[in-house]
């Protein structure tokens, strides 16, 4: 709380030298600061800014301190922002030499090891978004390593090494970033990005390269020719995109520039090419004579696609021309393309609001247009142009009340409410749609719109009780209780009511909506944390994992909460709740080596095998360089009592030999576990993971 209110009373200076202060006069300890100041919101990166300064006035053993604090936190679950602070922090210190060199080591070495976070095989055991977090950590541990160790002797041969990795495209395309803008005053790395350029096999590792050709060597002779080059010939779209948007940007001058953008943006095979090529046509040629007149017939003629493009750059480029205008009406009216009869609608009111004739061709297209797409934008743009027409609240009511379209009356009424919030007729209009609507999607806008007016009434507080409780569809249900949750916190009876439809609730999945609503809008009343722990053991097979996520996320740091984690992971008769927990436990439990041998424990003796099989992935993750993990992988890849009925994903022989595979492959013990398994093995999965390793490794 100390710092909270320091923080919303100063800027991040004056709070860095009131807590400099409290220290000097003993009114903050050296161990308060570590953990109740930096241990209690590193894990909010709103405060990083503050912990940054404050870090910067410390001694040379406080800051060191500090940082190898932040570098032992498990921040797994906060995507590792306690590295990433830790290293600002470095950065921050105005001479690191003015650090401890082993606690540095400490976090370098953390860093480069973060650069190999999630890959392999443990790709395969992520979900699409758990992926692209995965990969964006290693970009960030990249650059992070190239900005703050960039004086280091060995930071720039270890980014060389990883730019010419068989690692992929996008990760390689990092490095060669954080190379080209780190030293662009080396010849040699010249030549290298260069050649990368030309040869790479990555699309992304080439783009990359003739981006930072373009912007770091912009003025030496190879350069221009070989970006020209790229942008005609390139195999890859994504590179010959990059290379015209760097001729437009660095070589508008040049008489071939113009040249090339209409050769792409006329017959390159690509489409996002050629939209790409007349976006920089227009932007960086609007004043050539001609290119208006380009546009116009690209608007008439080209690909839908191409037409739309050709009305947003007219509309952005030329608004004062009035035959821009006149086009824009015909194509909104007529054009063939509900794409661009949507462009033009959106530009229409956007660049020509006080034109007298739009008004009326909205309304036109809004009622009787054939797409449903051009009548939702139509509908949308007069609400937002046009608010103070005495003729649009009537327009919208009727829609509301009438259209066949429901998505187009979920439009209406949240145009009505956001445009007419005070409006005495607003609140009755939307609850009596929401009594007597049939669509329950249109009733859900409802009830977020009624929640959303500014008078929140108890009438209101009222009205949204009784849909929570008895609305004939779960998801209105759903929604009310989240508005209730989220607008009437501040009301005493809002918690009650909320705990009560806990007990008499029947649904699975509201239930588990309620959990979530009561925790996260009450964390900090004394009663909620004693409340989840009883829904921990719920009878509901949805409340649990509900509980198990919220519990780890709000209560991190409490020594309680890995003790009940660790009951769940255990005990719960729900495989899928002892996953949860164990996963929590993994990533987020401060004491790694008790973390560590439980994991292990936990792989040989759950009873499901998908659970035995996360467990491996988490020790892969985050131990897979401790002694013994081949000889443990080995055994699990032998001894697990594997269920023949398993998936391939959550097969544990199967995922512990994968996971020797890949990284144990030198150890002398793996060729002839592999010719074992190969040759006897009673699971098929198995026996032919481990003789294609043996074909792919010629032994």
């Amino acid at each position: 709380m100390l710092l909270k209110k320091l923080v919303s009373e100063n800027n991040p200076q004056t709070v860095a030298e009131l807590i400099h202060a409290q220290l000097k006069i003993g009114q903050l300890t050296w161990g308060e600061l570590k953990t109740q100041i930096f241990g209690q919101h590193w894990r909010d990166e709103s405060f990083h800014e503050v912990l940054r300064e404050i870090a910067a006035k410390l001694d040379k053993e406080t800051a060191s301190e500090i940082i190898e604090y932040l570098t032992a936190q498990n921040g797994q679950e906060e995507k590792f922002i306690n590295l990433f602070l830790a290293a600002q922090c470095l950065l921050k210190v105005k001479d690191k030499d003015d650090v401890n060199k082993t606690t540095e080591i400490k976090l370098l070495n953390a860093f480069k090891k973060l650069s190999h976070y999630g890959t392999g095989f443990l790709i395969l055991y992520q979900s699409a978004q758990e992926l692209q977090e995965t990969y964006q950590i290693r970009y960030r541990s990249i650059a992070a390593i190239a900005q703050t160790w960039k004086n280091d002797p060995q930071t720039l041969p270890w980014l060389k090494i990883l730019a010419h990795s068989s690692d992929s495209g996008e990760v390689r395309a990092t490095a060669v970033k954080a190379i080209a803008r780190g030293w662009p005053d080396d010849r040699e790395i010249y030549l290298m990005v260069k050649k990368l350029a030309k040869l790479d096999k990555s699309w992304a590792v080439r783009s990359t390269a003739v981006r930072e050709m373009a912007a770091g060597w912009p003025d030496i002779e190879d350069t221009l020719p070989l970006v020209a080059t790229l942008a005609q010939f390139d195999r890859s779209p994504a590179v010959r995109t990059a290379a015209l948007e760097q001729l437009a940007s660095n070589w508008p001058d040049r008489a071939n520039t113009l040249l090339l953008l209409r050769t792409a943006a006329e017959s390159d095979e690509n489409l996002g090419v050629r939209v790409c090529a007349w976006q920089e046509i227009a932007r960086g040629w609007h004043s050539v004579l001609g290119t208006a007149s380009l546009l116009k017939n690209l608007a008439q003629t080209g690909t839908s696609t191409l037409r739309t493009v050709a009305v947003r750059e007219l509309a952005a480029g030329w608004p004062a021309v009035p035959d821009v205008c006149l086009l824009l009406k015909t194509l909104a009216a007529s054009d063939s393309s509900q794409e661009v009869r949507t462009a033009a609608i959106e530009e229409l009111v956007s660049r020509w609001p006080g034109e007298p004739d739009i008004y009326p061709l909205l309304t036109t297209k809004a009622e009787s247009d054939t797409s449903s797409t051009v009548r939702r934008a139509a509908v949308q743009a007069i609400a937002s142009g046009w608010p103070g027409n005495p003729e649009t609240l009537t327009f919208l009511k009727n829609i509301a009340l009438g259209d066949r379209d429901s998505e187009l009356r979920e439009i209406a009424l949240q145009q009505i409410a956001a445009g007419w919030p005070d409006h005495p007729e607003t609140l009755p209009l939307l609850q009596k749609i929401a009594d007597s609507e049939d669509y329950w999607t249109v009733r859900q806008v409802v009830v977020e719109a009624v929640a959303a007016l500014p008078s929140a009434s108890l009438e209101v507080f009222g009205w949204l009780q009784n849909l929570a409780e008895s609305d004939r569809h779960l998801n209105v249900r759903e929604t009310a209780v989240q508005q209730i949750a989220k607008r009437w916190s501040h009301r005493s009876e809002t918690l009650p009511f909320l705990k009560s439809l806990v007990e008499s609730e029947s649904d699975s999945h509201l239930l588990s909506v309620l959990v979530r609503a009561i925790v996260r809008g009450w964390p900090d009343d004394p009663e909620t944390l004693p409340w989840l722990k009883i829904q921990l053991d719920s009878s509901d097979a949805l409340v649990r994992p509900a509980a198990v996520l919220e519990l780890a996320c709000n209560w991190p740091d409490n020594p309680e909460t890995w003790t009940l984690l660790e009951a769940k992971a255990e005990g719960d008769e729900s495989p899928a709740v002892r996953q949860m927990a164990l996963q929590k436990l993994a990533r987020g439990g401060t004491n790694q080596s008790q973390t560590f041998e439980w994991l292990k424990i936990r792989a040989q003796k759950d009873e499901d095998s998908q659970v035995r099989a996360i467990a491996l992935v988490e020790l892969m993750r985050g131990w897979k360089d401790e002694p013994g993990m081949f000889e443990f992988l080995r055994d699990r890849t032998l001894s697990d009592v594997d269920s023949q009925n398993s998936s391939f994903p959550y097969n544990p022989r199967f995922t512990a030999l994968e996971a020797i595979i890949e990284h144990y492959p030198e150890n002398p013990g793996v060729l002839p576990l592999l010719r074992s398994l190969a040759v006897s093995d009673t699971d098929e999965q198995v026996r032919v993971l481990a003789g294609l390793q043996l074909r792919n490794q010629d032994w």
